[in-house]
């Protein structure tokens, strides 16, 4: 028993007094040696009740089996040592002596050769042979990090490259920033309407809300993109070395067919009110004919027009003649109206109809326009880049190009050496014996976390300086300051999405892959599960998965429905004449649609989809040329200076109703073709309930004919009774009578078209300036009406839209709802406004029908 123990403790621990490695304590026998009556592992054969140690070392550091002496002492085996690498094995197979010292296997070895077992370690446990390796695999596993760090630094610039080219070095990032940031429509409605802006054009000869409100006829929002982006590709192609130099020029060919298409609208249909003359013969009647259409298409009214009584077969040969003229999709349309004119003898009437077909623009002043520019279009400021690369702005942009001359090479190479830096670190990890694949996903993994945080470090050592612009006080005007900056923080947005995707995608193949060499290891031991626990553990898995999926994917599938009225639920439930609703004066006189002095910028089907849900028309046959005088004489002189040579002699005559404000001739629409993209979308937005106001310069019956021939006779809804009440906007939506027509003067009691003004009344709308819009007073209708119209716009020499970004104020607008209140006892039931684009007049409506 005490040996037994001895043996153990010898296990355990080194008792105090023991003997330095090498040495033999005493009592103890050497390995190699034998103790009298027992037998060794490399002895004879063991005599019975003994245990040999055969195989004792596995070269795991694992005890050999004891031995056990002739007094019944059981002590441990000792295996041999076994020879270091290069050394010669000893006499009769031992291993030789450790550096000489201590000759014969029993010997510990010293100089850093331990033996796997055989000694105890000072901590009490057996400590085994450190491998002759150690620090060849401390440095590869330097070498392998290293490598690491160096794909990292390599990977940084790639992914910054990388992201230049796809975003400062791209002309689409630069047009889809100013997309993102609506700057071109915010031109008209934000930087236009700034004072700083109108201040700058103070100094023109006419008044300058002229300029303002229909430079966006001229100079579409379209047009401005289409040369913006223009000036962006050379800009870029000079940036990215693919052009030597930059030539500031401006195309002008979008304006031209601006002017033209305008010259093409007002002035086509206008013929001179010269004197006539008579003509004896068919052939010079044609011929005559003939000569004005060539004024007409090219911009000159005819100073004189040919009469003539014509002949049935006479009227055929004219008319023949003229149709040689026009395209040949028109010809059959206009033959008839064409021949009933001739045959009436309505010369003027006939050349109004084919005019606009024929008319091109004023070609002539267009011609001397580009006699003065390159290619007949383009405009050469005579200024290249290279000529001021001596200023410090312009030295940088030329460094940039300098250096994008070298950008594909320098990527090629920095590529090249990411490859010859992956193959080094696999190679390295096989020489290691760790997992090539897991070695090389932790350096991807390395690099794009490198990438992520140089791109964090770079955020905030080069903040946006355009910021700075939509401060107060800035170099630039408050409404271009905002533009420049939202598109500033688009573009700085964009760069970061950009960056941050690669950085991203970096990471994700990375943590992929070591993912998948854990799955791999896991579904290993996963195999020796029972199949219960497989299935349960997969469903526990799969189920939150397949929902969360099916939330993200179809998130109105779990939703309840709500039914909406005019956008808002609670909107169901009232009257229609307890809602409010944001309206547009003038609608039809939109610069979209191309008229000259429009009251709003976006079309009739576009002011719906702002939100407008009330159209405030006109309605009048064409107008003829004693109208025009009359209108022009009521114009301030400045106004009347600017418009009237487009409308001087006008004599032009169209068939039909129009949607023209004032002088059709400045722009028209045709009532029917309008009320008809009206009801369509009303057919796509089923919930909405839709008022006109109509001013009806035309009789009532031809207004209502309109309406049944544009298909709307299913939508429109009869007025109350004088004792009755208003439908809610749930019944008109469910009835489908979901459209109010109503006229200012005229009224045909029993039908759906009545007087507005029988169950309305409205506040003042001759106010000459913005400050004056307040209060609430009652200017025509009943006191007590059930239907309120406030007018909340500025009457002046042309709509101005500096004004409009006051009026439209959503705080002044509740202050005179508020008014109304206290003066007429009700909330406005329409708000009509100017430029309903500028501004947040939808958010003041929003707040009167109680939407938070």
């Amino acid at each position: 028993m005490a040996s037994g123990l001895r043996g153990r403790i010898g296990r355990r621990a080194t008792a105090p007094g023991s003997t330095a490695p090498g040495s033999t304590a005493p009592g103890s026998t050497a390995p190699g040696s034998t103790m009298p009556g027992s037998t060794t592992a490399s002895g004879p054969a063991p005599t019975p009740g003994s245990t040999a140690a055969h195989g004792s070392d596995s070269g795991d550091g694992s005890n050999a089996a004891p031995s056990t002496s002739s007094s019944g002492d059981t002590r441990p085996a000792v295996p041999e040592p076994r020879a270091a690498d290069g050394d010669p094995p000893g006499p009769g197979g031992e291993p030789p002596a450790a550096g000489g010292r201590g000759a014969g296997a029993g010997r510990t070895a010293s100089a850093g050769r331990v033996a796997k077992a055989g000694r105890v370690a000072s901590g009490g446990r057996a400590a085994g042979p450190v491998p002759s390796g150690r620090g060849s695999g401390v440095r590869l596993r330097a070498a392998q990090a290293g490598l690491a760090v160096l794909l990292a630094l390599v990977w940084v610039p790639i992914v910054v490259l990388t992201t230049a080219r796809s975003t400062v070095l791209s002309p689409d990032f630069y047009s889809q920033s100013l997309t993102e940031a609506d700057a071109y429509d915010r031109i008209y409605t934000e930087v236009l309407p700034d004072p700083a802006v109108d201040s700058l054009l103070s100094g023109l000869p006419i008044d300058s809300s002229l300029v303002t409100a229909n430079l966006r006829t001229v100079l579409p929002p379209s047009t401005v993109e289409e040369m913006t982006d223009e000036q962006i590709r050379r800009i870029v192609g000079y940036l990215s070395a693919k052009d030597d130099d930059l030539a500031f020029t401006v195309d002008l060919t979008p304006i031209f067919g601006n002017i033209s298409g305008l010259a093409n609208r007002y002035i086509a249909g206008e013929l001179g009110s010269g004197s006539s003359y008579q003509v004896e013969s068919v052939t010079d009647f044609t011929r005559a004919i003939l000569t004005a259409i060539d004024e007409i298409m090219a911009g000159r009214p005819p100073a004189d027009l040919p009469t003539m009584q014509l002949s049935a077969q006479d009227t055929d040969r004219v008319v023949d003649a003229v149709l040689g003229r026009l395209p040949a999709a028109d010809r059959d349309e206009m033959a008839g109206p064409l021949r009933a004119d001739l045959r009436s003898g309505d010369v003027a009437g006939a050349l109004a109809l084919v005019g606009p077909l024929l008319f091109q623009g004023d070609e002539q002043a267009i011609g001397e326009m580009r006699s003065h520019l390159t290619d007949g279009a383009v405009l050469d400021l005579g200024v290249r880049l290279s000529d001021l690369r001596d200023e410090p702005a312009i030295s940088a942009v030329s460094r940039l190009h300098d250096v994008s001359a070298a950008l594909d090479g320098l990527t090629v190479a920095l590529l090249a050496l990411v490859g010859l830096i992956g193959v080094a670190i696999i190679g390295l990890a096989a020489r290691r014996g760790r997992s090539r694949v897991r070695a090389l996903a932790a350096a991807v993994i390395t690099a794009g976390a490198a990438a992520g945080l140089f791109g964090v470090a770079m955020r905030i050592l080069l903040p946006n300086p355009l910021l700075a612009l939509d401060k107060p006080g800035g170099p630039l005007p408050p409404g271009a300051g905002a533009v420049l900056a939202d598109f500033s923080r688009h573009a700085y947005g964009d760069i970061e999405a950009d960056y941050l995707r690669i950085v991203g995608w970096t990471l994700l193949v990375g943590m992929v892959v070591v993912g998948a060499a854990v799955f791999r290891r896991v579904s290993g031991r996963w195999g020796r599960v029972g199949r219960r626990r497989r299935l349960a553990g997969g469903l526990v898995v799969t189920i939150p998965v397949m929902i969360a999926v099916t939330w993200v994917a179809f998130p109105g599938a779990a939703a309840t429905g709500r039914e909406l009225c005019n956008g808002q639920a609670q909107l169901c439930a009232k009257r229609y004449d307890e809602v409010t609703y944001l309206a547009t004066h003038n609608a039809m006189a939109n610069s979209e649609d191309r008229f000259l002095g429009p009251t709003q910028d976006p079309s009739l089907v576009h002011q719906l989809d702002l939100g407008v849900r009330a159209l405030l028309l006109d309605v009048h046959h064409w107008t003829t040329p004693e109208q025009v005088d009359a209108v022009l004489a009521t114009l301030p002189p400045t106004t009347r200076a600017a418009i009237e040579p487009l409308t001087r002699n006008a004599r032009s005559a169209r068939p039909g109703l129009w949607l023209c404000h004032d002088m059709c001739q400045l722009g028209a629409l045709d009532l029917v073709e309008e009320l008809g993209k009206v009801g369509d979308w009303m057919a796509r937005n089923p919930s909405e309930v839709v008022t006109f106001i109509i001013q009806d310069g035309v009789p009532a019956s031809e207004i209502a004919g309109a309406v049944a021939q544009a298909g709307l006779s299913r939508l429109v809804v009869t007025p109350p009774a004088d004792d009755g009440s208003w439908p809610t906007l749930r019944e008109m939506v469910d009835s489908g009578r979901r459209l109010a027509v109503f006229t200012e003067s005229q009224d045909l009691p029993g039908t759906f078209l009545r007087s507005f003004y029988r169950y309305a009344s409205d506040t003042p709308f001759s106010v000459d300036s913005a400050d004056k819009l307040v209060g609430c007073a009652r200017n025509r209708g009943e006191a007590g009406s059930e239907l309120l119209l406030l007018n909340n716009w500025v009457t002046d020499a042309a709509p101005s839209r500096q004004a409009a970004l006051v009026a439209n104020n959503a705080d002044r607008i509740l202050d005179r709802a508020h008014s109304c209140e206290s003066e007429q006892g009700r909330r406005p039931t329409f708000v009509a406004v100017d430029f309903v684009n500028i501004g947040d007049a939808q958010l003041a409506v929003d707040r009167l029908n109680g939407a938070s």
